[in-house]
């Protein structure tokens, strides 16, 4: 069977450190290799020794590791932050691997070449892997960000996928349209909805664009549930209080019957607003990916049965 030269290499280091006495014509004949090979290992090795540190990139841990080291530094520092394979080299000599990985500039220009391909054949085959006879059900998510100009986003919620984000200075539907046209084509996606903060042009994207229902998004919609239902027993309570501020400046008997039922209405309005932010409360806790005691994952078939009472007492209360 073949061994690789870090194997055979690792065999050597193995017998030396056993303290096993073996001649290059004994070495040799174990590893099915000529006498020559076996010296020309050593020399090596012996070269690559220069560290107290050196011994740990013979192993094949630590060969792992320095594989992880390079394509790293490339990817992150040589791709995408743009530093030259000149300086990446630099980087490499410093910390002693020169002896143990080809660190210099060309040898670095032609991995980062080779690692830009991969990554485009890779795109390529998810491309194709995303070709299906039917559509691909998704939920989308768009907003903007502020980084001194607007960023339009669009996310798929269930993945997290980002399928646009583009700084632009407008946030017109058409603006948003010519994002989102670029990357949906209704034979590929079958958008069940999409959730936005209300804004007329992401309604009218999901409406006209999309061909989607609009969903607000969790703090929109529990405002909207202030608005039409919290504001609402405010104001009553604010009149009730005023009526009996009113009644008690009387003295007559109506005026003290009439006290008693609007300290009844109030009551029950105290009750109905405790009711509401108690509802309030739980229906923003229920929709929260992970529980807020337990930090446990709350599952998608599990939401209707937690809201329901909740959404019944919105309901009563609306």
């Amino acid at each position: 069977m073949k061994i690789n030269i870090r194997e055979r290499c690792q065999k050597v280091s193995q017998c030396l450190k056993e303290a096993v006495y073996l001649s290059c014509r004994d070495i040799a004949k174990v590893l099915g290799i000529p006498k020559s090979s076996v010296q020309r290992h050593l020399t090596s090795q012996f070269r690559r020794q220069q560290y107290p540190e050196s011994h740990l990139w013979e192993t094949t841990e630590g060969q792992n590791w320095l594989r992880l080291l390079v394509f790293g530094v490339i990817y992150c520092f040589g791709i995408k932050g743009g530093v030259g394979t000149g300086s990446l080299s630099t980087f490499f000599h410093l910390l002693h691997l020169d002896q143990h990985i080809g660190c210099s500039p060309s040898a670095l220009r032609t991995m980062e070449i080779q690692v830009k391909a991969k990554i485009i054949d890779y795109e390529q085959e998810q491309s194709k892997a995303c070709q299906r006879e039917t559509p691909i059900s998704i939920c989308v998510g768009a907003d903007e960000t502020f980084f001194g100009l607007p960023i339009l986003v669009a996310i798929e919620l269930s993945s997290g996928f980002i399928f646009s984000e583009v700084e632009c200075e407008n946030r017109t539907y058409e603006t948003w349209w010519n994002q989102i046209s670029s990357w949906f084509n209704p034979e590929q996606w079958d958008c069940h909805f999409m959730v936005s903060d209300g804004a007329r042009a992401l309604v009218k994207l999901a409406l006209d664009g999309l061909k989607c229902p609009t969903v607000p998004d969790v703090f929109h919609m529990l405002r909207d549930f202030s608005k039409s239902i919290g504001g609402t027993i405010g104001l009553q309570q604010a009149r009730l209080q005023k009526e009996y501020l009113a009644l008690t400046t009387k003295s007559s008997s109506k005026s003290k019957a009439q006290i008693l039922i609007v300290e009844a209405q109030q009551l029950q309005l105290e009750n109905d607003h405790k009711d509401y932010r108690e509802s309030i409360h739980a229906l923003s806790q229920s929709i929260h990916p992970f529980h807020i005691e337990t930090g446990e994952s709350q599952m998608g078939m599990e939401l209707q049965a937690s809201l329901q009472p909740h959404l019944s007492i919105l309901e009563r209360l609306s």
